[in-house]
């Protein structure tokens, strides 16, 4: 799957979004994850975070100190994200990632995004989990 021509005109979460918009919404933010400001990437990643990943993790500060722990810190100013599969079934979707940090390491990485189909959010395509391949969670 190859990144959108031009950027969505939002970087929030609509009905009108496809999975694969979100997702690369996502990377994008996190390579650059401190421009235009410090944490700006985190705090859009949270933006598209489900109700349920939020919960789990909590509010922004905790969101940001799970994306720079030791597990998903490659995430976060990667110089090349590479989305491998994406497969999407109703209200489902999990995509197959690999990035690859400054130093040139590749790391892998399963994205799960839902849309809910209730709420504020519903019918929008958000963050259900990121998960570090390899890693027994």
């Amino acid at each position: 799957m190859q990144p959108p021509r031009r950027p969505p005109p939002s970087t929030e979460p609509s009905p009108d979004r496809t999975v694969g918009s979100v997702l690369w919404e996502v990377l994008a933010a996190l390579a650059a994850n401190d421009r235009p400001e410090p944490g700006h990437g985190v705090a859009v990643a949270y933006g598209f975070a489900s109700d349920r990943m939020r919960a789990a993790l909590g509010d922004l500060h905790a969101f940001e100190r799970a994306l720079h722990n030791t597990l998903n810190a490659p995430l976060l100013g990667h110089s090349v994200a590479t989305v491998r599969s994406v497969d999407e079934r109703g209200n489902a979707a999990r995509a197959d990632i690999d990035v690859t940090t400054p130093d040139g390491a590749t790391v892998r990485f399963t994205v799960a995004l839902v849309r809910p189909s209730q709420g504020a959010r519903r019918g929008c395509w958000l963050l259900g989990g990121i998960a570090r391949e390899g890693i027994d969670l």
